[in-house]
């Protein structure tokens, strides 16, 4: 599938302040300060801080474990964990004792940075945690980019990070005409094709939730943008609601997933209309 060149512009600035975060190759057990003071300090890495964030994604691998109200207090025996909290658990499970400065805690402080910079957050794993506008895909999202920086700091080298939701496109009123014509698209199950294969004629007459999301991008921009604010937020709520199903191409396995319906569907869409609606409405609100 051809790739429109405003995406491409798009996931390279992604790409280039990820390489950016990376930095240049760490080597394994370098001297540097971990001083607890040191908020920006960037500890050596070792195979331990990669287990501790492979603990992590495990720890909070599904919505009904995750705690959005955190205070950075994180009790034994929890059975729910906040981004903070999942990594400081990792952290003793595997090396025995918390360590606030820890290389994965770091990591994961930098990718906030990265992909909300301007919220000028106190306690940046606290209340990127806490913020209502962020999600659990957000949260498994950050996880899993320190997953993949802790392990090409271990091999030495930048590769090509995995972006692929790591940031909230900004969100126009478009975006909501595009959910809503999508919904148009898609008002009854005799327009559903449940068997996706990403090639969406123009003369179809039925539309998988791929196909009928970029129809409606098409009608409403003028142009299908794959990585746009309303595709992004649908496969949002699809690693929200489906997470434990391992989809590779998120849409086209939600969609053709035998378990599915087309009420499924339609309650993602209004999902998605929901979600952008009150995004839109927080932005405009901001002085």
């Amino acid at each position: 599938m051809r790739v429109h060149q405003k995406q491409m512009a798009k996931r390279m600035a992604i790409l280039f302040s990820f390489l950016l975060l990376l930095g240049p190759p760490t080597v394994v057990g370098q001297n540097t300060s971990t001083s607890q003071g040191d908020s920006n300090v960037r500890p050596p890495i070792t195979t331990t801080d990669l287990q501790i964030a492979k603990s992590a994604r495990q720890i909070l691998d599904a919505p009904a474990k995750w705690n959005r109200a955190d205070n950075r207090e994180c009790p034994a025996g929890a059975k729910t964990f906040s981004l903070y909290c999942a990594l400081e658990t990792a952290t003793v499970q595997v090396s025995g004792k918390a360590e606030h400065r820890g290389a994965a805690l770091q990591e994961a402080r930098f990718v906030i940075d990265e992909i909300a910079g301007d919220r000028n957050y106190e306690h940046r794993l606290m209340n990127y945690n806490n913020d209502p506008t962020t999600t659990f895909a957000d949260v498994q999202e950050v996880l899993r980019v320190v997953e993949w920086l802790i392990t090409m700091r271990l091999k030495g080298r930048p590769n090509t990070p995995p972006v692929a939701g790591a940031t909230k496109p900004a969100i126009t009123k478009s975006d909501i005409e595009v959910v809503k014509r999508t919904r148009q698209i898609l008002d009854s199950a005799s327009k559903w094709d449940r068997h996706d294969t990403q090639d969406c004629p123009s003369d179809a007459r039925v539309f998988s939730l791929f196909c009928a999301l970029k129809k409606a991008d098409t009608e409403v921009n003028g142009t299908f943008d794959n990585g746009g604010a309303t595709i992004s937020e649908a496969r949002r709520v699809v690693d929200e609601t489906a997470s434990a199903r391992n989809y590779k191409a998120r849409l086209t396995d939600f969609n053709n997933d035998p378990i599915t319906t087309f009420a499924d569907i339609q309650k993602l869409l209004q999902a998605v209309e929901e979600r952008l609606t009150k995004r839109l409405a927080g932005s405009t609100s901001k002085p």
